[in-house]
């Protein structure tokens, strides 16, 4: 049997008597074909259920839908859409008046299985989609948008794990920072650190109040004249001060050039 190629037809050709008899024979042949489709539904249906109710009969189902042309696909759609129009009472003529491909679709039982199908199938319900093809339109779009709706979640997701672990990071230093602050002087004044784990927690707090001692007193170094008339009291206390800040840098870079140096050794003797 060779299967015709569905087009649509213009009824704006024909002068208006003709076109409304036209349009109302179509409807009373979807009408017709539609109650037999789901009257075909229901024999079916019941043939199923009468031969799956005796353990000796199985698979005689299929042998029968052989014996009449049929194979199991064709049944199972016919018994989905019956079904599916028993079920939506108050939808049934809507339904028996569409197109039966488009019953079929809907009627799947995997028509449920998705947000973007759910709502596909609840405009076909409501006769908002009358045709298959408006039917795939609508789903392919709806699927989209859901992709684009999960990828914008997912990257909405990495981005604040990111800003937790940075912020996390940050409120770490932060935390580190105000603990070396606080922790109490000696009598002599000096501070004392006992492990490498402080020795390292101690270099940020050491960058920032170098930077900070580097910005509090940068205007120095624009007075050259008024250093000249300076009293020797104040510059013995510069010098002095200068003298003890180039041997603490010495000392820094002189343990800092021996850890270095300890990196690049392969064979310690």
């Amino acid at each position: 049997m060779t299967t015709t190629e569905i087009t649509t037809f213009d009824y704006g050709q024909l002068d208006g008597k003709t076109a409304d008899f036209l349009r109302s024979k179509e409807r009373k042949m979807r009408e017709i074909v539609g109650k037999a489709y789901t009257e075909l539904g229901r024999e079916l249906k019941e043939a199923q259920e009468a031969l799956a109710g005796n353990n000796q009969y199985d698979g005689y189902f299929e042998r029968w839908l052989l014996s009449i042309g049929m194979n199991r696909m064709q049944a199972s759609r016919l018994i989905h859409r019956y079904v599916l129009v028993t079920k939506c009472d108050e939808q049934q003529e809507l339904l028996e008046d569409l197109p039966v491909s488009l019953t079929y679709e809907i009627a799947k039982p995997s028509s449920g299985d998705s947000e973007s199908k759910r709502l596909a199938k609840s405009a076909v319900l409501s006769g908002d989609i009358t045709t298959l093809r408006e039917y795939r339109e609508l789903l392919a779009k709806l699927e989209a948008e859901q992709t684009a709706r999960k990828k914008a979640e997912s990257d909405y997701e990495v981005l604040r794990d990111t800003i937790e672990a940075v912020t996390e990071s940050e409120r770490e230093v932060k935390s580190e920072l105000e603990a070396l602050r606080a922790r109490p002087s000696p009598d002599d004044g000096v501070y004392r650190i006992d492990t490498s784990t402080e020795v390292d927690g101690s270099a940020t707090l050491f960058s920032t109040d170098v930077r900070d001692f580097v910005k509090r007193y940068a205007f120095l170094r624009h007075y050259e004249i008024e250093f000249r008339t300076i009293n020797q009291e104040s510059a013995a206390e510069y010098h002095s001060a200068l003298e003890g800040l180039r041997s603490f840098v010495n000392d820094i870079q002189r343990v800092l050039s021996f850890s270095q140096a300890k990196d690049g050794i392969i064979i310690d003797m």
